[in-house]
This record gives C-alpha cells, structure tokens and sequence, in this order.
C-alpha cells in the first residue's frame, strides 16, 4: 500500500487504529532510516507493497513486525491465476482438508477471517464455502459455524469368486447386523435395458425385488433385482414370505436346478437422483456407486441386479483367485 507524503506529525494518527501510538515513534523511526529505494527508479510490480514515501520523496518499506501486526495482510490468492476467485479460494481449503491441515470436526475460520485472508469480497469467499459444501467437505451449523465433515468408517463390500459369492442383502443384513426392508416383489414387464441384460425379448416378465438395507441405524443400499419370470413362476421362490431367500441368491437359483456358472459386474460412480438422496439420507455432495451385476448359468443370463450404495460408507474389495 502506498501512502502520499506526510509529515512526522500525521503518521501515529493515521497507523493509530493498527498499533497502539505509544508504540508508533519508535517503529516508524526505524523504518525510515535509512531510505531504501526511490519510488520513481521501480517499476510498479517491484515496489513494495506496504511502504511510505517520504518528504524528501524517498520510498521505505515498513519493517516486518508492522506488517504482520497490521489489518492489511497480503493476500494469498495469485493475481496471475486465470481460475475465479472463488475457485481459487476453494482450491486452497479443499488442500488443507484434504491434506490434513484442516482435520475432521475442526472448525473453517470465519467469513470475515477469510476475507481478511485471501484479500476478497464477502461474495466469492461464500460461493466458495457453497462449493465445498457441495462436494461434502464441510457442514454448516446455525449459530455455530463451518466444520470439515467428519468422515464415517467405511466398510468393505467383498466379493472373493464364486464359492463366496453371495447376495449382497444377505451379507449386509446379516453379517454387519443390520436390516433389510423390503420394498417390492412382484411380477413385472421388464425394461428395455433390464431384458437386454437378461436376454429376453421385449415385453417379457420378470419378477421384481426391490430392497433397503438399513446399517446401525441408517440406510446404507439399495437393491433391484430381476429374475425371469419363467424360472419362478408356481416356485417358492414367487412367494413374497419367502423374503428375504434363505441362505441368499445363489441357493434359491440352486434350488431352482439353476447352477450358476459367471458373475459380471460394472462398478460406476455418479450423483445420486433426488429419490436415492432422500431414500439413503444422504449429505450434499455425497457419491453414491452403482453396481450392474449380472449371474449367468451355462446357458443363459439367470438375474440381473443395481445396486446404490452410499459412497461415503464402503470401500469395494475385489479378490479374484487365479486357477
């Protein structure tokens, strides 16, 4: 910052509101002597950036501890970044979250903090919390302030080949003690890309499963499963009490006299639709996966599943035995 010239009288008062003035004569006296370059022989992007101009028409910078003490902080935002300003201020948070500077639980520093700290307007450092908040990084509490989102342990969804393959309800219901609530069942015709999937023609039935899984109190998944009406039409296996199949999939197509013989899978992430963020509770910002799979006996495709799983609470663990 680069004030006109004035006398010795005008300085205390006007650093009065950044340092106390008993403090001033002194600080201001070091600074001044002696003369450290003249203004005029810089170009304008080496002058300093906080200095005085003297009567004698000399240019000093102010000592350090002046600077860190006062209001006006250098900003940290690059002027030569083409990137806006609020996605360079973001940039810089979404780095001390990610890196760990700003932990989980820790609170951001307030607007007018951040203001102060990037050199900005009130304006791009709120879309820039909105940013992060979108991407799930942060939540914002009333009265209280912006805290970095506290990550929830994830668990590991496995699937280690055939000989422990089974339904994925029935592993998470069963082996993490959670729930299953079951949300259809019943026959249907199919979808154009659930018979492709199965191999149908268009127009073919299928019987529809759908399924919640509730994991320590909140929903974790989502499952739609379709089988051919055909391999289950006057079976047990028709019958909605039967829910959910004992011992999961791979034993009721057994019982069927269905061997299954392949699993394929195609594992995508993306946004959650309005319906599976209020179905799974989900935060702003929160992923969801999204799992084709697809069982195969010999000769034909037997059912084809989507599963929705919160993003933020499971890790996808593939083990594949060779021969």
């Amino acid at each position: 910052m680069l004030l006109p010239v004035l006398s010795w009288a005008w300085l205390p008062e006007l650093v009065s509101t950044v340092l106390s003035v008993g403090r001033i004569s002194d600080t201001m006296k070091a600074a001044m002597s002696p003369p450290l370059y003249d203004f005029l022989a810089l170009p304008s992007h080496e002058r300093p950036a906080f200095a005085l101009r003297t009567r004698e028409g000399k240019v000093v910078r102010l000592p350090d501890q002046l600077i860190l003490e006062s209001m006006l902080v250098a900003p940290l935002i690059d002027p030569a970044d083409p990137r806006a300003v609020y996605q360079r201020i973001a940039h810089d948070l979404r780095t001390q979250i990610l890196d760990g500077d700003l932990p989980p639980g820790s609170m951001l520093p307030s607007e007018t903090e951040l203001v102060r700290r990037y050199g900005s307007s009130r304006g791009p450092v709120r879309q820039a919390i909105n940013l992060l908040r979108s991407e799930g990084l942060i939540d914002s509490h009333q009265g209280r302030g912006v805290f970095v989102r506290q990550r929830p342990l994830a668990r590991h969804l496995q699937i280690e080949g055939m000989d422990a393959a089974r339904e994925t309800e029935a592993s998470t219901s069963g082996d993490l003690g959670g729930q299953l609530e079951v949300r259809r069942h019943a026959p249907v015709v199919a979808t154009a890309e659930v018979a492709n999937r199965l191999g149908l023609q268009e127009g073919a039935r299928v019987l529809a499963r759908g399924f919640r899984f509730i994991v320590e109190g909140r929903p974790a998944q989502l499952a739609d499963s379709y089988i051919p009406y055909d391999l289950v039409k006057g079976t047990p296996v028709e019958d909605p009490d039967n829910e959910p199949w004992p011992g999961g999939t791979i034993a009721q197509l057994r019982s069927l006299g269905v061997e299954v013989r392949e699993i394929t899978e195609d594992v995508a992430t993306r946004t959650p639709t309005p319906d599976e963020i209020q179905a799974l509770e989900l935060r702003p910002g929160t992923p969801v996966f999204e799992v084709t799979r697809t069982i195969h006996a010999a000769d034909r495709p037997v059912m084809t599943s989507r599963l929705v799983i919160a993003g933020d609470r499971y890790v996808l663990s593939y083990r594949i035995p060779i021969g």
